[in-house]
């Protein structure tokens, strides 16, 4: 019996017995390779995607948003936008004064409390969906809006030089275009 083989076939035990196979070194090798892939594209993540996300908000759910929408509170500081029909918006936004929409598919308007509470009320559901209220955050964390709709596949980008938040959303009527 050729014990050399049979070790060579084994590499575990070609170790335990104190013999070199030459394999060893070739099968850690191998081991190996999915570990520094991961490692690799970790460190690729991190170096790309940081420059992508850096002008991204983010909505933060807040509850009282969404009674204030629905009781009618117009906040002075913020400049108010709906989307989609105004006897019944997809979405509903509020931007602090100081920040702009540079979008044709948000349209201004300066709310009356029982107008806001109307729009507020008929939001467009496709499927019996209960609104819900958001604040619109900056990529640091600074809140710049508030948001009412019952879309929740939707995005915020911001640039903090010029001012602006633009805020794109699925068209919750017809889910292959988008409402921006």
């Amino acid at each position: 019996m050729n014990t050399g083989r049979l070790l060579y076939r084994c590499p575990g035990a070609a170790a335990r017995f104190g013999v070199d196979t030459g394999r060893s070194a070739e099968i850690s090798n191998k081991a190996m390779r999915p570990k520094r892939r991961a490692i690799t594209a970790l460190v690729l993540a991190a170096l790309v995607f940081p420059g992508c996300a850096q002008n991204y908000g983010r909505f933060a759910i807040d509850r009282q948003v969404a009674q204030d929408f629905r009781a009618g509170v117009v906040r002075p500081e913020y400049q108010y936008y709906y989307s989609g029909r105004d006897t019944m918006p997809y979405a509903i936004i509020a931007i602090h004064r100081t920040w702009r929409v540079p979008s044709h598919y948000w349209t201004p308007f300066a709310p009356e409390p029982g107008q806001l509470m109307r729009m507020s009320g008929n939001i467009y559901d496709e499927v019996q969906k209960s609104p819900y209220g958001a604040s619109i955050k900056t990529p640091t964390g600074e809140t710049i809006g508030l948001w009412f709709s019952t879309v929740f596949n939707r995005s915020v980008r911001v640039d903090p030089e010029q001012r602006t938040v633009e805020i794109l959303f699925t068209n919750p009527e017809n889910d292959d275009r988008p409402a921006w």
